[in-house]
């Protein structure tokens, strides 16, 4: 079995300028983000006149081994991603995913100091593995606004075009490689101190040395 990470390597990035060139899916779906993109401004695409869209919030309860370390808190983009917001928050629920399976017990499986945190492997927890909440396995990819610019950013970890699963990215900082490719869906807005405790955290090339379990999870 291969990971998302390996199977990305293995497709290389010839894979994806082919994709662009030949303008499949009208352009890779906007591939080049603007930058810098405003979190603090009036919600970016699906507004209604004279009202305004709340982005949700969510949390994921850490804890490794048997001791609950804390919360990392995501406030989602549902204005600029709404699908994809839509499935991050079924897989926070498992009576609401078509698997009936959720992040809850899931496990952080890699960690890449100043780069990426990943998990969300629902099924087999090793990075094998990814499900949306939806009846198909993929959905598709919806834009790629929102830049991989900074650090705390979370966005879905794909194997290529529409392969949107269950998987993600925490950034550990900026990203550029995977602007156009994965798309970017909320940001870290409490519990940055719980993302330093992970990157930290005694890895072997990349897997954690000891468990790392979402062993909660839900809106906050």
């Amino acid at each position: 079995r291969r990971s998302i990470l390996s199977a990305r390597g293995s497709k290389g990035y010839s894979w994806y300028n082919h994709f662009l060139q030949h303008g499949g899916n009208d352009g890779f779906k906007k591939a080049v983000p603007p930058t810098p993109f405003d979190w603090n401004s009036s919600p970016y695409i699906y507004t209604c006149p004279g009202s305004e869209i709340q982005r949700p919030k969510v949390y994921f309860q850490i804890s490794m081994g048997q001791e609950v370390v804390g919360k990392i808190v995501f406030e989602l983009a549902n204005d600029v991603v709404p699908k994809t917001v839509d499935n991050f928050l079924r897989l926070c629920d498992e009576n609401k995913t078509f698997i009936k399976k959720s992040y809850r017990n899931s496990k952080i499986h890699h960690i890449q100091a100043g780069s990426v945190v990943m998990g969300g492997n629902i099924e087999t927890h090793d990075g094998s593995y990814s499900h949306s909440s939806f009846k198909k396995r993929y959905f598709q990819d919806e834009n790629y606004i929102i830049p991989h610019s900074q650090r705390g950013l979370i966005s879905m970890a794909s194997i290529g075009v529409n392969t949107n699963g269950s998987q993600f990215y925490i950034s550990l900082g900026p990203n550029p490689h995977l602007n156009g490719k994965c798309m970017v869906f909320g940001r870290v807005v409490g519990g940055e101190d719980i993302l330093s405790t992970l990157e930290k955290t005694y890895t072997f090339r990349g897997q954690p040395a000891n468990d790392i379990i979402i062993s909660d999870c839900g809106v906050q």
